[in-house]
């Protein structure tokens, strides 16, 4: 529903009349404009003046026809006015505005610049830095068991992605909050996950502060190799050293280093020592190696000897399934997930699946190192897990990845690549 124009008319008389400065133009905006307005909506006007730069806005209540309606007036020069037409709207997730707009009055001189139908505004620019800065906040919040830090920190990064997401997407414009919410929702290239992840950031479904810190460490892990081909545009907004990074890996690993857990070092034994305790209050944390966050690494006999009593946090329902090795382990067979490539074979128990499941990124037991490790962690050769299956038997997982760079550590693309002969034994063979 639209007011009416006695509404109006009386609305932009009372503005015109009440003004401090020559007004050049009165526009109608927001759902009234767009006609989209229910019996609940504001009326949203702009009051354009002539003279200095000036901004200011006001609410009123006004009755007509028995009824309150909430004006909100946005005062404003007209240049200043005309001048923030040039710049990206701050409620639309970086995505650029092309919303209508109603001249309900103007100063002929005016008329022709400010009589826009719709009211276009460019998109932001991309945020990379900003957003690798909040996954930090993110971590560092995480680490000191600031539950509302996290929580907050998380919800801006929901709203920085799809700023960052928009170099790898088609344009779309649009025309109000919540059409930009919804054209974020759904980027068609987006991470694995995206959309469920973006909610849960900004609050709007539930989770608890650990599934917040997986789902932030998700969106920036996977927005990372989707815009790798934009370096270029990075560069221009965030500098040549912020898009190097981003192409040679070195961000990747950074991002890596963020999603790890620090955890504070064990209280040290009571012996005397030169060196100064710390003083009252104060803390230090260390990086956490890959292992549970219930117990450090086993030694090699408690793993030989039981290897499936390795602390986990999988789902009970997914280990039950399991069929392990008597090291407590199940063959996990790795392939790039649009190709089919066959990539490698490593072994997972159950705390290296929860993790694979839980971060996205693929984590995996060294049977030689007794030890967690998340391929990619030291060479840069990431993979980014698009799915997970288990086998009918339950002693093998099949990984479907996005494999950044070289899969075997030989620096070739997969272990597979030593071909053996083969002889006789075919369909044709006598």
């Amino acid at each position: 529903m639209s007011p009416d124009e006695g509404f109006l008319g009386e609305w932009a008389t009372r503005l015109r009349a009440g003004a401090e400065q020559p007004v050049v133009g009165i526009m109608l905006r927001g759902s009234h404009a767009r006609r989209a307005a229910t019996a609940h909506s504001d009326v949203d006007v702009d009051v354009l003046l002539a003279g200095a730069p000036y901004a200011a806005r006001r609410a009123f209540l006004a009755e007509h026809g028995g009824r309150l309606t909430h004006v909100s007036v946005a005062a404003r020069d007209v240049r200043s006015w005309l001048a923030r037409l040039g710049e990206p709207a701050d409620w639309a997730f970086g995505l650029p505005v092309a919303a209508p707009a109603r001249l309900l009055w103007a100063d002929p001189h005016w008329r022709p610049r400010i009589d826009l139908p719709v009211l276009c505004q460019p998109a932001g620019e991309p945020q990379l830095e900003e957003l690798i800065a909040t996954l930090g906040k993110v971590a560092g919040a995480r680490d000191a068991d600031d539950h509302l830090g996290v929580r907050l920190a998380a919800a801006d990064l929901a709203r920085l992605c799809p700023s960052v997401l928009r170099l790898a997407n088609p344009t779309v414009r649009v025309v109000s909050r919540r059409a930009a919410f919804a054209a974020a929702l759904h980027l068609p290239v987006a991470p694995p996950n995206y959309r469920e992840d973006l909610l849960l950031c900004l609050g709007l479904r539930p989770g608890s502060v650990g599934q917040l810190c997986a789902a932030t460490a998700r969106l920036v892990t996977g927005v990372l190799p989707l815009i790798r081909p934009y370096a270029a545009e990075v560069a221009r907004v965030a500098g040549a050293d912020l898009a190097d990074a981003l192409s040679d890996g070195r961000l990747d690993r950074y991002v890596d280093q963020l999603t790890r857990p620090a955890r504070r070092p064990p209280r040290p034994r009571r012996e005397p020592s030169p060196v100064p305790a710390p003083r009252a209050g104060q803390w230090v944390t260390v990086p956490v190696p890959d292992a549970p966050v219930t117990g450090a690494h086993p030694s090699p006999q408690e793993s030989a000897a039981d290897g499936a009593a390795r602390p986990s946090r999988l789902d009970p329902t997914v280990a039950a399934r399991l069929r392990r090795t008597p090291d407590g382990l199940v063959a996990a067979v790795v392939r790039q997930h649009d190709s089919g490539e066959v990539l490698m074979v490593a072994w997972m128990d159950d705390e290296a699946l929860h993790r694979t499941l839980t971060t996205g990124r693929a984590t995996y037991w060294s049977r030689s190192r007794r030890e967690y490790w998340v391929k990619g962690a030291t060479s840069g050769h990431h993979q980014y897990v698009r799915a997970v299956a288990l086998d009918c038997d339950g002693d093998a997982l099949l990984v479907d990845v996005d494999q950044v760079g070289a899969a075997c550590h030989t620096g070739h693309r997969t272990c597979f690549f030593t071909e053996l002969p083969v002889g006789g034994g075919g369909a044709g063979a006598r």
